[in-house]
């Protein structure tokens, strides 16, 4: 309101006001909407109960204008700064701000590349022989100590991956059954002429 509005601008300004931030008018309102206009209706009482009043307007106006006066920069003849320098805090708040905001993630990219990094080095090697998987569709031989090599089909051979197993028992009838080394797997094999 202007420092010279009548003391009926005063009452229906706060009257508009008071009607459109009422809570019987915000029934559809969630909750966080609900709490906003509380807080801007208790703003508004105050208003009113400080510009209501004619002794404590005129108190209101004459502090605003103390307060005003009293703000003035004031600066000597020949001064060549005609402003004062602003404060060099607010733009050091800002940098820490901005810095401490992007921190977290910093911080998740680093563990993520951490894990990144880890598991390549931690997955361990191949260290040579052929998994049960890369087997199916492949001629084996099965070499003393249970080694299985993978052969060529027209080579000798001691038949075809047909299917890896769980258990022996899950190998179809007439194949031959050879354990995988070092895994929990069974090789079911069939002869490679017939199909």
């Amino acid at each position: 309101m202007p420092a010279n509005a009548s003391a009926e601008a005063i009452r229906r300004a706060y009257r508009g006001g008071a009607r459109e931030l009422h809570p019987d008018r915000r029934t559809e309102a969630s909750p966080e909407e609900s709490a906003a206009a509380a807080r801007a209706m208790q703003q508004l009482n105050e208003a009113w109960r400080v510009l209501g009043d004619p002794a404590r307007r005129s108190h209101y106006d004459r502090a605003l204008a103390d307060a005003a006066r009293a703000a003035r920069p004031v600066h000597p003849v020949g001064d060549e700064q005609p402003y004062p320098r602003p404060p060099a805090e607010p733009e050091d708040v800002g940098v820490a701000v901005t810095v401490v905001r992007g921190l977290p993630w910093v911080v998740m990219l680093t563990v993520l590349l951490l894990i990144f990094v880890f598991t390549a080095f931690a997955g361990g090697g191949s260290d040579g022989r052929p998994s049960a998987s890369d087997l199916v569709g492949r001629c084996v031989e099965v070499q003393p100590g249970s080694e299985i090599r993978d052969v060529p089909c027209a080579e000798p051979n001691d038949g075809r991956v047909d299917l890896v197993a769980v258990r022996s028992s899950l190998c179809p009838s007439g194949a031959a059954v050879v354990r995988m080394p070092g895994e929990r797997s069974w090789l079911c094999l069939r002869d490679p002429t017939t199909d």
